[in-house]
């Protein structure tokens, strides 16, 4: 297949997964905004009014947060089964099998952009947009990074679920863990330093936090945690088409 028709196929799989996944739903698209808006008054309210976080509109800063994080988390937990799911189609047809779970990435980014562009038209004409060069720059660099994470960790999850299921439990309870491990609902800085190379392994927290400077003008994340954190991504996105790769030559013998 070459890469025209390769493309074509993605797209076709990937418009198909955003057609079904509010199919028959009456609002529609206006979940997009409606999941994060709830979990940003549910756990707002926790945390403002029990846990006390010191930030600043502490809901607007949350939910910066939950919208990379729901595109993230929902990915991870759909791609890693998605080939087990699809094994009537392998079985039946030749075609790029990272179609699957890609499609299913491109699908969940297609909702993250709309929803962002959303919450920046809120930023806008509520005067709390942070709009420069820089952060245009940042903007792009983190949801950049944030795509081609999830599509290396979704491949590597849904090759590995292929010949061991348990990957499939591993990964939603891995998500759970990893909610609390992210600058989602607290600011890296509220952390004490001791903590903060721990937070260097975790290849979401730099994306997340460049993400939520390049909206709403929170502070930088610390620079040394950029290396370790792009060479993380890296690896992890490399692990992932190498174990694709290898794997996939093989599907149907254990499907």
């Amino acid at each position: 297949m070459n890469l025209k028709n390769y493309l074509n196929f993605l797209l076709a799989m990937t418009g198909k997964e955003v057609k079904a996944r509010y199919k028959h739903a009456i609002l529609g698209f206006l979940w997009i905004f409606l999941n994060p808006l709830f979990q940003m008054l549910v756990i707002g309210f926790v945390f403002q009014n029990f846990i006390k976080v010191p930030v600043e509109n502490y809901f607007l800063f949350l939910f910066t947060g939950l919208l990379p994080w729901n595109f993230f988390s929902y990915s991870a937990i759909k791609t890693t089964p998605s080939v087990v799911y699809e094994r009537s189609l392998i079985q039946k047809a030749k075609f790029p099998r990272e179609a699957i779970p890609l499609s299913i990435v491109f699908s969940n980014f297609f909702h993250f952009i709309v929803s962002l562009f959303l919450l920046i038209f809120f930023l806008l004409i509520s005067g709390n947009l942070n709009f420069s060069l820089s952060s245009i720059f940042y903007f792009l660099f983190s949801i950049f990074w944030l795509l081609i994470f999830t599509s290396g960790f979704s491949l590597l999850g849904s090759a590995l679920n292929v010949k061991y299921r348990d990957v499939n439990f591993f990964v939603q309870a891995l998500v759970i863990l990893w909610f609390y491990a992210t600058p989602v609902v607290y600011p890296l800085q509220i952390l004490p330093k001791t903590y903060l190379p721990i937070f260097q392994l975790n290849p979401l927290a730099y994306p997340f936090e460049l993400l939520r400077h390049s909206l709403i003008a929170t502070s930088l994340p610390p620079t040394n945690m950029l290396l370790a954190n792009v060479t993380i991504s890296f690896l992890i996105v490399l692990l992932g088409i190498f174990i694709f790769r290898k794997e996939n030559k093989s599907f149907s013998d254990w499907l």
